[in-house]
């Protein structure tokens, strides 16, 4: 009798360790493929608030330009603290960008230039681990 119990409680210690063993196998199989889920999953977040972002910039350069003389390039520099507005340079002080409100996530840190000539310019803005750049309404590239 205690022979056949020492023998199940083998048996069964077996068996829960090939259990293991199988859930290891297929982790390890699945994880890459997670992790590419989620890189992506980040990375199409970091576009749509990129997009979301320079939307913002242009919707709050013109209502500066609609209450004073707005001079180009404009430039949103943003930081974990929060942004500043440039004008030809100059930091701007308007009331109306206090009140800044950004669909999806702020950036961490980079810029956004309107220039002269009204294209967008996007250098490192950075969410999470993921920058983004585009040039001179170039396509817009998001990337470790």
């Amino acid at each position: 009798m205690k022979e056949e119990n020492e023998n199940n409680k083998t048996v069964r210690t077996v068996e829960y360790a090939m259990v293991i063993i199988v859930l290891l196998i297929v982790l390890i199989i699945i994880l890459p493929s997670l992790n590419k889920i989620i890189y992506n999953m980040s990375k199409d977040s970091a576009v749509t608030s990129t997009k979301n972002t320079i939307d913002t910039v242009k919707t709050i350069y013109t209502n500066m330009n609609l209450k004073n003389e707005v001079a180009l390039p404009f430039k949103a520099v943003f930081s974990k603290d929060g942004y500043t507005f440039y004008e030809n340079g100059k930091k701007v002080n308007y009331e109306l960008t206090v009140n800044i409100k950004i669909e999806g996530k702020k950036p961490k840190s980079g810029s956004i230039t309107i220039t002269e000539d009204g294209t967008v310019t996007v250098k490192d803005l950075t969410y999470g681990n993921i920058k983004c750049n585009q040039i001179k309404d170039k396509e817009l590239i998001c990337e470790k």
